[in-house]
């Protein structure tokens, strides 16, 4: 195995499609992040699609956060602090409130650490630094903030070379006692574009992405071996 980075940032998103929470570890298993997307919404003005950010950029005015624990039957409690301030459980008070930010009806949902989170394509999305630089350079927003690309791992490259992480594919990354498959390239959206603290958007980020990279960036990576990951960790990757 050759070393090609260390962990820089974990970021865990409780709720699907909310602003998450950066940790210094995480239990990671079968299907990722634990706790990663637990908690979502379906939004019933377009047939129980997945209430969405590219739909209702307000979303990310929410911030979510799940409480300390690692249950097996059930999820830890997600606490939420709407753009407005004020603090929700999961229930009531913040079904309605998401509701009337969108605009829109809605049917909150959550799952069980058995059926694991709500992820768009895989189970853990991966970024590294370098690709961060080349779009901040490109996009002329230095700095980009990492939280904009919605990533679980972002890795800090052994060499600084933009979308090194594509040549994982196929291969796999091992992380302490963690393994992953490196699976495929994410293609990107408006998410991108949404500074994740003062919601603004600006298209450059996601043109940058296309005119650099054909609208990718990042891989998704399956869990073939359970276990945490932490803070500065070094990331290893398979080279046959």
């Amino acid at each position: 195995m050759k070393k090609v980075g260390s962990i820089q940032g974990i970021f865990r998103h409780p709720v699907k499609a909310m602003r998450g929470e950066q940790l210094p570890e995480c239990q990671v298993d079968q299907f990722g992040l634990y706790g990663d997307r637990s908690h979502y919404f379906l939004d019933d003005s377009r047939n129980g699609k997945y209430l969405s950010a590219d739909v209702v950029p307000a979303l990310l005015g929410y911030h979510a956060t799940l409480e300390q624990g690692d249950g097996q039957d059930q999820y830890p409690a997600v606490r939420v602090q709407a753009p407005d301030g004020s603090l929700h459980n999961w229930g009531e008070s913040l079904f309605a409130h998401v509701g009337e930010t969108a605009g829109r009806p809605v049917t909150p949902l959550k799952s069980t650490p058995q059926e694991g989170g709500k992820n768009w394509e895989d189970h853990i999305l991966v970024v590294t630094d370098a690709s961060l630089r080349e779009i901040s350079r490109i996009a002329g927003v230095d700095p980009l903030d990492p939280r904009r690309f919605r990533g679980n791992l972002l890795i800090v490259l052994e060499e600084d070379e933009p979308f090194a992480e594509e040549r994982w594919i196929g291969k796999q990354l091992t992380i302490g006692d963690v393994v992953l498959q490196v699976n495929r390239t994410c293609d990107r959206c408006m998410y991108v574009n949404v500074d994740p603290d003062t919601l603004k958007q600006n298209p450059a980020v996601l043109k940058a992405c296309y005119q650099r990279n054909g609208n990718q960036f990042g891989v998704y990576a399956s869990v073939v071996a359970t276990g945490t990951v932490s803070h500065g960790d070094s990331v290893y990757v398979s080279e046959d």
